[in-house]
């Protein structure tokens, strides 16, 4: 989608100067959440690991809990430590004005 974005803006937009593009102006604002699904590298680097937010749904009967642990092990265990550590605490943090 942000690619798609960017494209439209180039072909039928660039006329009105925006200073950014879509995909920059998501990056800068723009957040994706999800609950149990593997993330790869790939949609890591696509959506930005800044812009990502690991959700448990909780209390709602169908969250993840009481196993959250499992389940960010089996779908995020595989992405660098740092990386990790922000798609699952700092960027909800620093979305909320919170310190982890």
């Amino acid at each position: 989608m942000l690619h798609r974005m960017d494209d439209q803006h180039d072909k039928e937009f660039v006329e009105l100067e925006f200073e950014l593009k879509p995909s920059e102006l998501w990056r800068r604002q723009g957040y994706s959440t999800f609950q149990y699904e593997f993330v790869t590298d790939e949609m890591v680097n696509l959506i930005g690991e800044n812009n990502i937010i690991w959700d448990s749904d909780y209390p709602h009967p169908d969250c993840v809990w009481p196993d959250s642990r499992r389940v960010i092990n089996d779908n995020l265990g595989h992405l660098e430590e740092c990386v990790l550590k922000k798609i699952v605490c700092e960027n909800t943090a620093k979305l909320y004005g919170f310190s982890h």
